[in-house]
């Protein structure tokens, strides 16, 4: 019976850990078009969540939109890729926004939006 509960503890112990390696990185400016200057900043919050703020050309909100979301298995959001994500509608049902990573950096910057380096596969028209 000890060896059970030694081993129950073990596993209870390394599996966060796994988890937490194989969950995948939000964190970036996203945005519907790259070239514009307001989208989603997604900053890790902790372990495998992930706080998600609006931000404008002006800067980002002081309060997160959506703090501490996992994001991938968010009934808010659905996964399309690691590069895309949909957001869904609040004002329409089974409705959804498309967003693409502009750049890994979560960091909102006054830099100019055709200045900045675009993630692969980020930009719709080339798509």
């Amino acid at each position: 019976m000890k060896f059970f509960g030694i081993l129950l503890s073990l596993m209870i112990t390394i599996r966060p850990a796994v988890a937490e390696e194989s969950s995948p990185d939000f964190s970036g400016a996203w945005k519907r078009d790259c070239a514009k200057a307001y989208g989603l900043k997604v900053s890790r919050a902790e372990a495998s969540q992930f706080s998600v703020t609006f931000c404008y050309p002006t800067g980002c909100g002081s309060k997160p939109w959506i703090p501490n979301t996992p994001i991938a298995g968010d009934p808010k959001f659905k996964v399309v890729s690691e590069t895309e994500i949909r957001v869904r509608r609040v004002d329409i049902p089974d409705a959804w926004l498309m967003y693409y990573r502009c750049s890994r950096d979560p960091s909102w910057t006054e830099m100019n939006p055709a200045e900045r380096p675009l993630e692969a596969d980020s930009d719709p028209a080339l798509k």
